[in-house]
């Protein structure tokens, strides 16, 4: 893409930047075993395995992210952040992104 000026769409078959990002949280389930997943393994095309949230996650999804970033939040608060990422995921139509998930795990004074 750098070097032909050409931006391929996202999620283009082998090579779209989100081809291995996972959002759904039936997919999520299966994380832990790619090959149920994936035909091929993503570093064969330069992609990284990721779990994106939004309107379709699943509580493993909430399970992936938390370990992915670092952050600890007990198992029985995982079903309220489910529902807030899910929330937020439908209402701006799009992905929560990492930021967002953040201050939703950790929220500021009210």
């Amino acid at each position: 893409q750098a070097r032909s000026g050409y931006v391929l769409d996202r999620w283009k078959p082998l090579t779209g930047e989100a081809l291995f990002a996972r959002e759904s949280g039936a997919v999520a389930s299966q994380f832990h075993d790619p090959p149920a997943i994936e035909p091929y393994a993503p570093e064969i095309v330069g992609a990284r395995r990721r779990v994106v949230l939004g309107k379709k996650s699943g509580l493993d999804s909430i399970r992936i992210k938390l370990a992915e970033l670092g952050l600890e939040v007990s198992q029985q608060q995982w079903p309220g952040l489910l529902a807030e990422v899910k929330g937020l995921g439908a209402r701006k139509r799009g992905l929560v992104s990492d930021e967002e998930f953040r201050a939703m795990v950790a929220p500021g004074p009210d």
